[in-house]
């Protein structure tokens, strides 16, 4: 029985044929692949923003909270110069003697980092700790003058802030484990009382914490993913011992950071403008200030090739208008670009009505 095989044209063909499939099945798989890789990254950036919102969020609406409203003559010691950073941290001071501002903003004074905005925050808990997470009221009950702890934190040790019910400072570096109660309590009437709030484990230079929120491309270490025209923002500490920032990056690959708040300058209750800028006096920024918006331009994901955005990103909404606007250009088009918009109510100011 005579049988018959392929010839080498038939081989030929079907060895093509099986190439083009297999490309093709590749190509599929390297695209699925692709979207995946993209999917995971947008997944792994919306984590990081919604904890970096989170810290942001939570150091605004605590503002103000354990801040004293008259210096009482105390001078105090904040920020020192740094000029490793635009602008510098010290542009930010208060002291020596007058009462801290519960927010300052360098309004696109960040000359190294595409002109984006500075906001510095001021409380008790701005740098938080076993300390800081502790506050209570000082009494005279009759029988003795002491301490009383409000926070769940109940441990006496670190360095306390006193004022008066008028937010007098009366001392900044009281401890409610000595033994001794301090001078200025040695009047101290049956009933009144002195409110204190925890401020560092070390002496305090300044009777408050500090954060500074800011936009720096760190020298190494900096994510391949991002942007080169990118950077992080940073949230710093101001070290209670030296003045100097303790910075740690919340946010990969941001483009711009932009603060606007909404003021009440009449002081009748309602926000009738929306301004960059801050007044000048702790005062008046306590009464006026009634909410803070803060819009981040960052990038969502990996650089795709294969995607190019064209137009104009707007940071800002109706009620603010337009902050800043940004059009892609070169590498950036092929980059998802998206703004964050952060509202929050400071609960430590004046009485807000919503």
């Amino acid at each position: 029985m005579k049988q018959k095989g392929f010839t080498l044209i038939e081989l030929l063909i079907a060895i093509s044929i099986f190439i083009v499939v297999i490309a093709i099945v590749l190509k599929s798989y390297s695209l699925i692949l692709k979207s995946q890789l993209q999917q995971g990254n947008i997944a792994k950036t919306n984590i990081e923003e919604g904890i970096g919102l989170e810290i942001l969020r939570k150091d605004i609406e605590m503002a103000g909270f354990g801040l004293p409203w008259d210096m009482n003559g105390i001078s105090y010691i904040e920020a020192v110069n740094d000029s490793s950073y635009t602008p510098d941290p010290s542009t930010f001071n208060d002291a020596p003697l007058n009462p801290p501002r519960v927010f300052v903003i360098s309004n696109d004074g960040n000359g190294s980092a595409n002109n984006s905005d500075v906001l510095v925050i001021k409380s008790s808990v701005a740098s938080l700790s076993n300390v800081t997470k502790r506050w209570g009221y000082i009494s005279n009950d009759g029988a003795s003058i002491q301490y009383n702890p409000l926070s769940p934190y109940t441990a006496n040790s670190g360095y306390f802030v006193v004022f008066d019910t008028e937010r007098r400072l009366e001392k900044m570096n009281y401890q409610p484990s000595s033994i001794t109660p301090p001078s200025f309590v040695d009047d101290l009437e049956e009933g009144s009382i002195y409110f204190a709030f925890g401020i560092s484990t070390n002496n305090p230079r300044m009777p408050f914490n500090r954060v500074d929120y800011y936009l720096k491309k760190p020298g190494t270490g900096f994510p391949d993913r991002c942007c080169p025209t990118t950077y992080e923002l940073y949230r710093a500490t101001i070290n209670q011992s030296d003045g100097r920032r303790n910075p740690q990056p919340i946010l990969d690959c941001v483009k711009d950071f932009q603060v606007v708040f909404g003021l009440d300058n009449n002081e009748d209750g309602t926000i009738d403008s929306w301004s960059s800028t801050l007044p000048n006096s702790a005062s008046n920024v306590r009464n006026r200030l009634k909410q803070v918006r803060v819009f981040i331009l960052y990038q969502e994901g990996n650089k795709d090739i294969n995607y190019s955005f064209s137009g104009r990103i707007i940071l800002g909404d109706n009620d603010t208008g337009t902050i800043k606007s940004f059009i892609p250009s070169g590498d950036e088009i092929h980059y998802r670009w998206k703004v964050m918009r952060v509202v929050v109510y400071p609960l430590n100011l004046k009485p807000q009505q919503r």
